[in-house]
């Protein structure tokens, strides 16, 4: 766009010419978002109407405002469907999801004709939403009587080969134990977790549990003592501490939850499920681990061709905690494009993130690359001495 310099103007004034001086301007070029800014009444397009319906876009004229991630991901707007949602508590980070589902059941149903939806739940906040929309709700408490088997075949076993749910079942499993030990696993802990887990999983019309699978890193067969070329003394003597991990795993901090099989009734073909663990305090120890365990469990039910999907990770910071947890999230953000799993987690700040680890570690990277691996992030009212957090992650 360019702006053209007044000429020198001349007047006449008692039959005498009065050269009058004028301002002289060079051509100024810019783009349209930027010399768009002169005149008052512009605004910016509306993003469409494909998505949900979620209020007014003030930037827009007061147009309406649409989303959906899957929409997004299929118009090219984003690279995947991952979403992060953060905000001061009391702002608004759980009505808006809540919001968000309620409308996309109404919009594209719900179901196998639908979207699928799993939510883990720490806090208790979503009964209303499970009733409202047919979910089956599981209350898990420790001690108590529903159970969740997080290595039940479910309807993943049908869709892939057996060695990729031993690499997802060992992974799972690995996390937990690490987590528990607070130190990665040593090469032949890692191995009697993983020959145990493929032993387990190879054995025909057999469920396994948590339990199998502390029996067998207990007391090895001699199939895997052989495998990893280890007396079943000097195995039992160099894995104990697994051992003593997933004790401590099956009778405290999951006790009761994750270590049998399952005994909730679910509906594979149903509109979803919420896992209701505000029995476990938000800041106990073993928070990291049941929603390691909910993970697991949702993942046997959503690695495998089916309806769109969409996973709720409430309070999601706890899983930043370690570099195993940690990365066992970073594990779950890679179904998204590969079998339509849109991952919804819900913090407060952008320095929760990083926040449960030192900086520079593996684990303060990986929970920053979680932002990377999510398209789009949707920020509430961040607290004053969060700003410089929020622009450094977010620009």
């Amino acid at each position: 766009m360019g702006i053209v310099a007044p000429a020198r103007s001349r007047s006449r004034n008692g039959g005498c010419i009065v050269s009058r001086p004028s301002l002289r301007l060079g051509y100024h070029r810019g783009t349209t978002a930027h010399v768009s800014s002169i005149y008052p009444f512009s605004v910016q397009g509306s993003t469409g109407y494909r998505g949900t319906y979620i209020g007014l876009d003030l930037l827009a004229g007061g147009s309406e405002f649409c989303w959906d991630p899957f929409d997004a991901y299929a118009a090219g707007l984003v690279t995947n469907p991952n979403s992060w949602v953060l905000g001061e508590p009391g702002n608004g980070k759980s009505a808006l999801v809540k919001c968000l589902l309620w409308r996309q059941a109404a919009v594209y149903g719900t179901g196998n004709s639908g979207r699928w939806i799993a939510i883990a739940d720490p806090k208790g906040e979503y009964a209303s939403l499970a009733e409202h929309l047919g979910l089956t709700r599981v209350k898990l408490s420790p001690g108590g009587t529903a159970t969740i088997n997080p290595l039940a075949p479910g309807p993943a076993a049908e869709h892939e080969p057996a060695d990729r749910q031993i690499l997802r079942r060992a992974e799972m499993c690995t996390a937990l134990i690490a987590t528990v030990l607070e130190r990665p696993l040593t090469q032949l802990e890692d191995a009697v977790v993983f020959a145990a887990v493929e032993q387990l999983t190879v054995a025909p019309d057999f469920e396994p549990t948590l339990t199998d699978v502390a029996r067998l890193v207990a007391d090895p067969t001699e199939a895997m003592a052989l495998r990893l070329r280890a007396g079943g003394r000097d195995l039992v003597s160099e894995t104990s501490n697994v051992a003593y991990a997933l004790d401590k795993l099956l009778s405290r901090s999951l006790r009761g939850m994750f270590d049998g099989r399952s005994t909730v009734p679910l509906r594979w073909d149903g509109p979803g499920v919420v896992l209701d663990l505000s029995a476990v305090p938000l800041d106990s120890e073993a928070l990291p681990l049941v929603m390691v365990a909910t993970a697991g469990w949702f993942q046997q039910l959503m690695a495998c061709p089916g309806p769109q999907r969409i996973q709720v990770l409430d309070e999601a910071w706890a899983l930043l905690g370690n570099r195993h947890t940690a990365g066992y999230l970073q594990t779950c953000f890679k179904l998204g494009r590969t079998y339509g799993v849109a991952n919804l987690c819900i913090t407060h700040r952008a320095s929760d993130l990083v926040a449960q680890a030192d900086d520079g570690t593996a684990t303060s990277k990986i929970a920053a690359g979680l932002l990377a691996d999510s398209a789009t992030k949707i920020i509430l009212r961040q607290a004053p001495d969060q700003l410089a957090a929020a622009v450094a992650h977010f620009g």
